[in-house]
Protein backbone atom coordinates (compact mmCIF):
# COMPACT_ATOMS: atom_id res chain seq x y z
CA UNK A 1 0.00 0.00 0.00
CA UNK A 2 1.30 3.42 -0.86
CA UNK A 3 2.52 5.59 1.99
CA UNK A 4 0.06 8.29 0.99
CA UNK A 5 -2.88 5.96 1.58
CA UNK A 6 -1.52 4.94 4.97
CA UNK A 7 -1.26 8.59 5.99
CA UNK A 8 -4.79 9.31 4.80
CA UNK A 9 -6.06 6.30 6.73
CA UNK A 10 -4.31 7.59 9.87
CA UNK A 11 -5.97 10.96 9.37
CA UNK A 12 -9.39 9.37 8.87
CA UNK A 13 -9.01 7.13 11.92
CA UNK A 14 -7.92 10.08 14.07
CA UNK A 15 -10.87 12.17 12.84
CA UNK A 16 -13.31 9.37 13.62
CA UNK A 17 -11.81 8.97 17.10
CA UNK A 18 -12.11 12.74 17.67
CA UNK A 19 -15.74 12.68 16.58
CA UNK A 20 -16.45 9.74 18.89
CA UNK A 21 -14.70 11.39 21.84
CA UNK A 22 -16.62 14.63 21.44
CA UNK A 23 -19.96 13.22 20.34
CA UNK A 24 -22.75 15.51 21.45
CA UNK A 25 -20.93 16.59 24.60
CA UNK A 26 -20.68 20.25 25.51
CA UNK A 27 -17.36 22.05 25.78
CA UNK A 28 -17.76 21.97 29.55
CA UNK A 29 -18.25 18.19 29.55
CA UNK A 30 -15.16 17.67 27.40
CA UNK A 31 -13.08 20.02 29.54
CA UNK A 32 -14.20 18.29 32.75
CA UNK A 33 -12.72 14.93 31.73
CA UNK A 34 -8.91 14.95 31.75
CA UNK A 35 -8.58 11.58 30.05
CA UNK A 36 -10.92 12.63 27.24
CA UNK A 37 -8.96 15.87 26.76
CA UNK A 38 -5.69 13.95 26.60
CA UNK A 39 -7.11 11.52 24.06
CA UNK A 40 -8.36 14.41 21.93
CA UNK A 41 -4.96 16.08 22.01
CA UNK A 42 -3.32 12.81 20.98
CA UNK A 43 -5.65 12.28 18.04
CA UNK A 44 -5.30 15.89 16.87
CA UNK A 45 -1.52 15.43 17.05
CA UNK A 46 -1.68 12.22 14.98
CA UNK A 47 -3.97 13.87 12.44
CA UNK A 48 -1.70 16.90 12.07
CA UNK A 49 1.47 14.86 11.86
CA UNK A 50 0.01 12.68 9.12
CA UNK A 51 -1.26 15.77 7.27
CA UNK A 52 2.23 17.26 7.32
CA UNK A 53 3.65 14.14 5.65
CA UNK A 54 1.11 13.78 2.84
CA UNK A 55 2.94 14.44 -0.46
CA UNK A 56 2.40 17.83 -2.09
CA UNK A 57 0.84 16.22 -5.16
CA UNK A 58 -1.97 14.75 -3.05
CA UNK A 59 -2.47 18.04 -1.20
CA UNK A 60 -2.64 19.93 -4.48
CA UNK A 61 -5.21 17.45 -5.79
CA UNK A 62 -7.46 18.13 -2.77
CA UNK A 63 -7.23 21.86 -1.99
CA UNK A 64 -10.56 21.77 -0.10
CA UNK A 65 -8.83 19.95 2.78
CA UNK A 66 -7.24 22.38 5.29
CA UNK A 67 -3.86 20.61 5.33
CA UNK A 68 -1.92 23.51 6.86
CA UNK A 69 -4.52 24.09 9.57
CA UNK A 70 -4.18 20.49 10.73
CA UNK A 71 -0.39 20.80 10.78
CA UNK A 72 -0.49 24.14 12.62
CA UNK A 73 -2.84 22.71 15.26
CA UNK A 74 -0.48 19.77 15.76
CA UNK A 75 2.48 22.14 16.14
CA UNK A 76 0.60 24.27 18.64
CA UNK A 77 -0.28 21.21 20.73
CA UNK A 78 3.21 19.74 20.65
CA UNK A 79 5.27 22.94 20.92
CA UNK A 80 2.85 25.09 22.91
Amino acid sequence: MRRELLLLREMRDAAVAIRDLVGDRSVEQVEANAMRRSALLWHFTVLGEAASQVPSEAKDAHPQIPWRAATRLRNRIVHG
